[in-house]
C-alpha cells in the first residue's frame, strides 16, 4: 500500500476533525465571554431594589453554571485531544517499539552468551571429573 496514497486519502478527513474541534473551542470561548460580559452587567451598581437584585443573582447565577459547562466542555475536549494524539502518533509509537525491541533483542544476547559461558564451563568440569575418575580407575 502506497503511504503517500493513504496519508493523501486521509488528509481531508483530518481538515474536517480539525474543524470540528476548532468550532467547538470557539463555541465555547464565546459562551465564556458571553457569560462574564453578563455577569458584569448585572453587577453594575445602581439604585436597585430588592426583586432586581435577586433576578440579578438568578442570572448570575445561570451564568455561572454555564460557564461550568463550558469549561468543562473545553476539558473533555483537551482529553479528546490528548487521547488522539497518543493514539495516532505512530512515530513516537514506533520508537517506544523499536526501543523495546532493541533492549529485548540485547537480553536476549546476554542470556545466550551467559548460557554459552555456563555450557563452557560445564564443559569443561565434566571435561576435569573424567579426567580424575578415569585416572583413578586405571591407576588402582
Amino acid at each position: 500500500m502506497n503511504t503517500n496514497a493513504a496519508s493523501t486519502s486521509s488528509r481531508p478527513v483530518l481538515i474536517h476533525m480539525e474543524d470540528q474541534y476548532n468550532k467547538r473551542i470557539d463555541d465555547d470561548i464565546s459562551k465564556l465571554v458571553d457569560c462574564f460580559t453578563d455577569i458584569v452587567k448585572a453587577g453594575e451598581i445602581a439604585d436597585k431594589d430588592k426583586f432586581k437584585v435577586s433576578q440579578e443573582g438568578y442570572q448570575i447565577e445561570n451564568q455561572a453554571t454555564q460557564i461550568v459547562r463550558s469549561t468543562e466542555s473545553l476539558l473533555g475536549l483537551i482529553k479528546e485531544l490528548k487521547q488522539f494524539l497518543l493514539l495516532n502518533d505512530t512515530r513516537t509509537l514506533t520508537a517506544l517499539t523499536e526501543y523495546r525491541s532493541n533492549a529485548l533483542t540485547s537480553q536476549t544476547n546476554e542470556i545466550k552468551k551467559s548460557i554459552l559461558d555456563l555450557r563452557q564451563e560445564l564443559t569443561d568440569a565434566i571435561y576435569d571429573m573424567e579426567s580424575v575418575y578415569f585416572r583413578s580407575v586405571v591407576d588402582p
